[in-house]
């Protein structure tokens, strides 16, 4: 039964302990004494014999470690302790009185903890030194912590334990898997006259002291003066934070103010503590700042984030990690309020005290050591995945058990084991910190991590291994010289070496099913040493090494993902960009791109797999970029022109208020697309700079964000002028007033959208599409882009509206009911305008936003090219040249000369005269009927 089995381990694991610790525990001495019997009356001398009358019982504690088990498991454990009959015989020398589980340790998402059984506890030091999940209980005990026991004690009886002064709760943590054993082994003879007994006993011990260097800076002219101790306000300050950090941190042992410095004035200061928490640190400082803050101008900009509380400007704002976490987090506090240059250096301390241990380890502590890593990482996964500091030590500890192996031969659990970490790194769940990982160029940790796996693996003993685990797949296997060797790996990678190349005898395959997680699609052609997110790795990686030379092997990849192009056969070249590595083609060539299946022919062996675009293939990037540069160039000349024609005929097309603010707003959309466009050129002649200049690359998407933003504004003032003198028609508005909203909603809208985008997003740098080298808003991390699609697409929508409303008035009342009759001609070009370009643009950039969400999309690409190259050519025709009144204007026909001949030739009259009064003062009056007098004269419009 377990139960027996389990006793007996137990039992077995406390005679080792007691043997290596060179214990006594089982030694059995000979005494001379006189047999006493149970009733005391004395034993004839004749019968005086030499007899073992010592007995000895010692209470021993065993640290059992149990991986990957349920709660239900450790339940049932302990149940079976329980229910078990003592003593239990060992030998004849040797019996268990007892069994009791006292200690519980285990990590979960929620961290580590460490938890008594009943009638333990720990005692109030180990409380307050590793902080406790519980409340203190009476002022006594606490029966969880935060922390593995610094002193290395379990949990002792309540009965041997003092009273404690000093409670430290804090949050309670889950514990469910790994547990600790005091078992009592006694040595007895046939003759149990005597008994010694010794226990462990709870020894206290000191809380460990934290010692914090803090500051907080005064909007202050400093002076020497500042410095003496016996200053006002040095001697102020230096109580003020005693007494607040007495009050907010529990375990508060000391503080002092060490000096005032310059920069404007910085108060340097030192707080002793045995609990460390970061909430009682945020909320210290906040108190400073109300006392403090009036008097000696003290502010706190970034206010209240979740991580690193409150900050002053330029503040480096330091935060502790978890009590199971080594390390700090830090980051910047910036004028506009929030936290930024964000590191999180935590580390995890059983990661970090086993990276400790690598430092040091040797061949024949390999197999222990690589088995309490593989369960450690097994047991903390979640916790691993989500910490870059934490993946970047496993692989620092990696790389040192790679080193080790240069000189201890590798079997198969070894390399299982060693496997089996790794592949934890690998998992989907730390993709996101291989991201972080992979943006810093001051480490590889990436590369690194690919050349520890490549190290190990040529110091594999056995000539047949076949390992599998969840993502990572090994094979070694001798080969036969005569005949090609065909290796199919998990049915997506094939390996063909021709019979000609197998000058080796053995080979060695890893296939990783997610180093996509791990590497990025940086190349040798990539602009900068960043994630070229225009590449994917879209197939799976796989590593061959051989102990011998190949300069011909075939491989054939699965593709991932069906939806990209423009595959390429590459291999991780160590050595590109300064030792950061990255992907290189050189020696391979791409032979077929066939039915899901990329064929790529290689002259030498190392990690391989292929990239793959999700944009248009090469060919037909350079035919797009033909139609959108000569398409810009058409539209920019027909923009040209368009205001060319507008300043030859401006003073006889702009008779009245609606002609001419129709001819600003026309004038205005052309001129806003002709220095967008102007932009747009200057922007992608940065782009392909290879030495991308960002700050200029930031300046022409913030020209072309506001100059296209304008084309649209001044397309709704068209729109709403449009509905004013169609809806509107006895109201009447001045022409500076008109001007004076049509600008404002023309420039000042787009200008206030695009600072304000830059303001936001500029200080994280997700302003512009930096990782694949367009100039132009970010999508992918900011969503920058939507500060231009929602304003355009809504105007596009109101304008619209307003030609729906404009129609149905029309066609209800006609238009010569619902306007002057000269009126007319302006507000029909207006609504066709309207009915024409305002579809038109709405449709180019809705087409436009279809090219971000489906990149390999290659009919939206060109429809997009060819819709933007024609929107100076649209602007230019129905704006300009099927104007009527321009034509006429242009042909020397113009209608102001047409209404002043009939004017002359006409009998004088007093509306004659009336009319050109009436005109310079800019009045309008409308008259029921048609007559000569003059109370009936009206105004004649010229468009």
């Amino acid at each position: 039964m377990a139960s027996p089995k389990t006793v007996w381990y137990f039992s077995v694991l406390l005679v080792l302990c007691c043997s290596l610790e060179k214990q006594d525990c089982l030694e059995t001495p000979n005494v001379t004494s006189e047999e006493s019997p149970a009733d005391g009356s004395q034993v004839p001398s004749r019968e005086k014999r030499e007899v073992t009358a010592t007995i000895y019982e010692k209470v021993g504690e065993v640290q059992l470690d149990v991986y990957n088990i349920t709660l239900e498991t450790i339940h049932y454990l302990k149940s079976q302790v329980k229910n078990v009959t003592y003593p239990i015989l060992i030998s004849n020398e040797l019996f268990v009185t007892d069994i009791n589980i006292t200690t519980e340790c285990s990590s979960d998402p929620s961290g580590f903890s460490c938890r008594c059984e009943d009638q333990y506890s720990w005692s109030c030091d180990q409380c307050s030194s590793n902080g406790s999940c519980d409340k203190i209980v009476d002022g006594k005990i606490c029966r969880c912590l935060n922390d593995y026991p610094s002193d290395g004690k379990f949990c002792q009886p309540i009965t041997n334990l003092t009273a404690c002064t000093t409670p430290s709760p804090t949050a309670a943590k889950k514990s469910t898997e790994r547990s600790t054993t005091t078992m009592t082994p006694s040595s007895t003879t046939s003759i149990p006259t005597t008994k010694q007994s010794t226990a462990s006993s709870a020894t206290p011990t000191t809380p460990s002291e934290n010692t914090l260097n803090l500051q907080f800076t005064m909007a202050l002219d400093f002076q020497s003066i500042f410095n003496d101790e016996n200053n006002a306000m040095f001697k102020d300050i230096d109580q003020t934070i005693k007494v607040i950090y007495k009050r907010n941190m529990k375990g508060f042992i000391s503080a002092k103010l060490n000096s005032l410095k310059k920069g404007s004035v910085i108060a340097d200061f030192t707080v002793m503590t045995t609990i460390v928490d970061n909430g009682e640190i945020a909320k210290a400082k906040k108190d400073i700042v109300s006392t403090l803050g009036e008097k000696y101008q003290i502010q706190l900009i970034c206010l209240n984030d979740m991580i690193y509380g409150n900050g002053q400007v330029d503040e480096k704002v330091v935060v502790y990690c978890k009590p199971d976490e080594v390390g700090e987090k830090t980051a910047i506090c910036n004028k506009n309020g929030t936290f930024s240059d964000r590191v999180d250096n935590c580390v995890l301390k059983e990661i970090d005290n086993l990276f400790s241990l690598s430092q040091a380890l040797v061949g024949t502590g390999l197999p222990v050591f690589l088995e309490r890593l593989r369960n450690s990482t097994f047991t903390l996964l979640g916790r691993i995945a989500e910490s870059p500091a934490t993946i970047s030590t496993v692989v620092n500890i990696l790389k040192n058990v790679a080193n080790v192996s240069r000189s201890t031969p590798i079997n198969k659990p070894l390399m299982k084991n060693f496997l089996d970490t790794a592949g934890v790194l690998t998992s989907n769940a730390a993709k996101a910190s291989w991201g972080v990982l992979n943006t810093n160029l001051t480490k590889n940790d990436s590369s690194g991590f690919l050349g520890t796996v490549e190290t190990i693996s040529n110091f594999l003993t056995d000539d047949f291994v076949d390992i599998a685990t969840s993502s990572i797949f090994l094979n070694k296997t001798t080969v036969n010289n005569s005949v090609n060797n065909l290796f199919n790996l998990n049915s997506s990678v094939l390996i063909d070496i021709p019979a000609s190349e197998a000058s080796y005898s053995s080979i060695t395959i890893i296939t990783f099913e997610s180093l996509d997680n791990v590497l990025p699609a940086r190349n040798s052609s990539s602009l900068n040493n960043r994630v070229n997110s225009v590449n994917t790795i879209n197939g799976k990686v796989v590593l061959v090494k051989v102990n011998g030379t190949i300069k011909n092997v075939t491989f054939r990849f699965d593709v991932l993902n069906k939806t990209l192009a423009n595959p390429q056969c590459v291999f991780w070249n160590f050595n590109l960009f300064d030792g950061l590595g990255g992907w290189d083609g050189k020696g391979c060539e791409l032979q077929s791109d066939k039915n899901g299946t990329v064929t790529c022919h290689c002259n030498h062996l190392t990690s391989f797999s292929i990239l793959m675009s999700p944009f248009i293939p090469a060919v037909l990037r350079v035919a797009l970029d033909f139609i959108t540069y000569i398409g810009v160039g058409i539209s920019m000349g027909c923009l040209v022109v368009c205001l060319i024609i507008e300043m030859l005929v401006w003073n006889a097309v702009t008779g009245n208020n609606t002609s001419y603010i129709r001819h600003v707003s026309i004038v205005n959309i052309a001129f806003s697309l002709l220095i967008a466009d102007i932009w747009f050129i200057i922007g992608a002649a940065i782009s392909e700079n290879p030495k991308k200049d960002l700050p200029a690359c930031s300046t022409a998407t913030f020209f072309i964000h506001f100059f296209y933003l304008a084309l649209f504004f001044w397309m709704l003032v068209s729109g709403l002028l449009l509905l004013y003198r169609t809806v509107m028609v006895f109201s009447h508005m001045s022409k500076p007033a008109m001007l004076a909203i049509s600008f404002s909603l023309g420039y000042g809208a787009p200008l206030i959208i695009a600072v304000i985008t830059i303001a936001v997003t500029a200080p994280g740098k997700q302003y512009i599409r930096g990782n694949d080298g367009v100039c132009w808003l970010n999508w992918t991390e900011s969503m920058a882009l939507l500060a231009f699609v929602i304003p355009a697409l809504t105007i596009v929508v109101i304008n619209l509206l307003i030609l729906i409303v404009v129609l149905f008035k029309m066609l209800r009342r006609g238009v010569g009911d619902v306007t002057q009759p000269d009126e007319r001609n302006a507000l029909v070009v207006i609504a066709r305008c309207l009915a024409i370009l305002t579809p038109f643009f709405g449709t180019t950039w809705g087409l436009g936003v279809g090219t971000m969400t489906t990149p390999n999309n290659l009919g939206i690409h060109i429809v997009f090219a060819i819709f933007n190259s024609l929107q100076g050519l649209f602007i230019l025709v129905f704006g300009t040249l099927l104007d009527k009144k321009i034509r006429e204007a242009l042909t020397g026909r113009s209608q102001v000369s047409s209404n002043r001949t009939r004017t002359t030739s006409a009998p004088t009259s007093s509306s004659g005269l009336g009319f050109f009064r009436i005109r310079r003062r800019n009045v309008f009056n409308v008259s029921a009927a048609p007559t000569s007098s003059t109370n009936g004269a009206s105004e004649t419009f010229n468009t």
